[in-house]
Order: structure tokens, then C-alpha cells, then sequence
């Protein structure tokens, strides 16, 4: 089972794991992305996955395995981008969650909420 919107947001604030999403935002192109920036400490987890959230029905969305939390930046904070091209059909509200790359239940970081358009495609 994966992570509800509502569980995302209430274990994110809770878990402790020293991972936060700064920014998360949609950029139109071939691929469309989510490009996003995020802080972690030396209690951070190594790797995390990447999904996204629908906010209307709660679905998670699987998008990358294994991101390396240290691999994409310095002095505490990562930026990478996801590629969102599963999304193309299905515009809405979404979230962006960092959640653990072995077990998608466990979710260490939700970003505020954005909108994915059928144009952004």
C-alpha cells in the first residue's frame, strides 16, 4: 500500500530523518520535469525514492528509485529533477514525497502542492 496524501504529510512532519523538500516546481519541456532542492543532515537517510501524490484521490505515484541524498549537492541541500511524463494524461494537483527506496510506506519529506496542466506537456 502506498502512502496517502494525509499519511505523507503527517509522517514527513514526524519522522525525524532530518530530510525536507525546499522547492518543487514543474518545468515544461521534452521531457516535462519536476525540478526540486532538498536539505538533509547527517541523520538523513542515504537514498530515498521519488513519487508523487494526486491531491483529489490520494494515489501515489511511483516515479524514481535510489536517489543518493548526498550525491546532487553541497553543504547540506541536493537539487535534481524527475521526469513527470506519466503524468501527461492525467493533469491535477500533485505532491511531490521523498519516501524510503525500500519501503514507499515510509515517507521522509512532502512538498507544498502544485499543478501539473495538460500544456505543460
Amino acid at each position: 500500500m502506498a502512502p496517502t496524501l494525509l499519511a505523507a504529510r503527517a509522517k514527513s512532519q514526524d519522522s525525524g530523518n532530518g530530510l525536507s523538500i525546499t522547492s518543487a516546481a514543474v518545468k515544461k519541456g521534452r521531457p516535462t520535469v519536476v525540478k526540486y532542492s532538498w536539505q538533509y543532515h547527517d541523520k538523513s537517510p542515504k537514498y530515498f525514492a521519488v513519487g508523487v501524490v494526486d491531491v483529489s484521490s490520494n494515489e501515489y505515484i511511483h516515479i524514481q528509485d535510489d536517489e543518493e541524498t548526498r550525491n546532487y549537492g553541497k553543504n547540506g541541500t541536493g537539487t535534481d529533477h524527475v521526469s513527470i511524463s506519466v503524468l501527461e494524461n492525467r493533469p491535477g494537483k500533485y505532491v511531490l514525497v521523498l519516501v524510503d527506496a525500500n519501503n514507499f510506506n515510509k515517507v521522509y519529506a512532502t512538498s507544498k502542492a502544485f499543478q501539473v496542466k495538460k500544456s505543460d506537456f
